[in-house]
């Protein structure tokens, strides 16, 4: 195997690939990317037996065909050091590999090709298609209220879910919910339900690129797998197994009382008053009456903070407590002026509702 490739066309592929590779298994190829190198293009590939990432673009000739097993991160350290020239890299029937650019010259030994896993090949006859900005907005609006408590598996991923021409993807941690909908390019024709884990929903959120006019292409795959396609780059993930909680009966009717201001002030307020907050202590707290909300919190270990903020507010004066990250996430995912949140009360959800997005958080009891 042998190839030349500008230095930083390969050091982007391989920074997009590596992610997925897996330095702590007990399979030693697993700490290793697949170069795979034919008439017109180079492939990369990386797994760990979870979610794998492919990328492949095109090769200028004279190349000769093969494919060899390196160690990633090594690899990728090495590429990163070298200068911006073209890089030959060749691969021997010993799976040794030589890196040569400008004056610099590097030996890595390698594992046969043969020995990595294979990742299969999706068909997309039965598929659904929506723009990379949409799906990657998606992600942006739901990704945050993913579960990281490993006792309930189910929740540590998102759910995606088709009806008819729209795409749904569902996100919570038991204490928040975040729902959002965006309309696709075509759609499968048997409706798509799958929970896709925390890491595949992070790794496409970093590879989808909003500018790209090129659809996302998502197949299902057998043995519960995932497979999206968009550009030169496959991502191919295995699905949470388990029945994910039926969000639709969490989310509260309407409430009458509501307050509306600016993002950004509530932003702030909120952030400042979360300096206060201890690991034995999260809640900050919102105190609503009339044409004002009060964002406070006191400690008697670090002191108290303490902001008031203009509102449309005309309802009975309530305090509600909450958890100030789950504002923070949900108020930075959004990009509008001003928030009208519901309140419907002390001891219920507080809920955001704005066209194709619904957020539901519950409230804390106040200490």
């Amino acid at each position: 195997m042998r190839l030349t490739i500008p230095q930083p066309q390969l050091l982007k592929t391989l920074q997009m690939v590596e992610r997925a590779v897996n330095d702590r298994s007990t399979l030693p190829i697993l700490a290793n990317v697949l170069l795979q190198v034919d008439d017109t293009s180079l492939t990369l590939t990386a797994t760990d037996l979870d979610v794998g990432i492919r990328c492949q673009f095109p090769l200028a000739p004279p190349v000769e065909r093969g494919a060899v097993a390196l160690p990633a991160r090594k690899l990728t350290t090495i590429i990163r050091e070298l200068p911006d020239d073209s890089v030959v890299l060749e691969a021997k029937k010993n799976h040794t590999a030589t890196v040569n650019c400008g004056t610099s010259s590097f030996r890595i030994p390698g594992l046969p090709a043969e020995d990595f896993p294979i990742l299969p090949e999706p068909e997309y006859a039965d598929r659904v298609a929506l723009p990379q900005a949409a799906l990657k907005a998606l992600i942006h609006r739901t990704a945050h209220a993913m579960s990281m408590e490993e006792t309930r598996f189910i929740l540590n991923g998102a759910l995606f879910a088709t009806q008819k021409h729209e795409l749904t993807m569902v996100a919570t941690d038991g204490r928040r919910l975040a729902v959002a909908t965006t309309p696709i390019t075509t759609a499968p024709k048997a409706a798509l339900q799958a929970v896709i884990p925390a890491k595949t929903v992070r790794e496409l959120s970093r590879l989808l690129q909003a500018e790209e006019l090129e659809d996302v292409m998502i197949a299902p795959l057998k043995d519960a797998q995932l497979a999206f396609t968009f550009g030169a780059t496959t991502v191919i993930t295995r699905l949470i197994e388990g029945q994910f909680p039926q969000y639709e009966k969490v989310i509260p009717a309407p409430a009458k009382q509501t307050f509306t201001g600016s993002r950004q002030a509530l932003i702030n307020a909120v952030r400042r008053a979360s300096l206060m907050t201890a690991a034995t202590s999260q809640a900050v707290v919102f105190e609503l009456s009339s044409g004002r909300l009060v964002v406070s919190k006191e400690s008697p270990e670090l002191g108290s903070a303490r902001e008031e903020l203009p509102v449309t507010y005309t309802g009975e004066t309530m305090t509600v407590a909450f958890n100030p990250e789950f504002w923070l996430d949900v108020l930075k995912a959004l990009d509008v002026e001003e928030i009208r949140v519901e309140v419907a009360g002390p001891d219920r959800p507080a809920v955001i509702r704005r066209p194709g997005f619904t957020y539901v958080v519950l409230p804390m009891q106040l200490s």
